[in-house]
């Protein structure tokens, strides 16, 4: 099971207060930690994440 650094833990927690719907990163290891923790945003690599917006706007 993957952990989460203090200043990664700071940064999730400064985006949960800001109510973002999605919190982009290129840490691997982060992402993977993220998913088995509850949080109100996704956690995603930007590139996973322009795919999925631009799947979904049909281009």
């Amino acid at each position: 099971m993957a952990t989460i650094h203090e200043m990664d833990s700071l940064h999730l927690a400064s985006a949960e207060f800001g109510r973002v719907d999605v919190f982009l990163t290129t840490d691997t290891k982060l992402i993977r930690a993220c998913r088995n923790t509850v949080t109100r945003m996704r956690v995603m690599n930007p590139v996973s994440y322009l795919a999925e917006v631009i799947e979904d706007d049909g281009y």
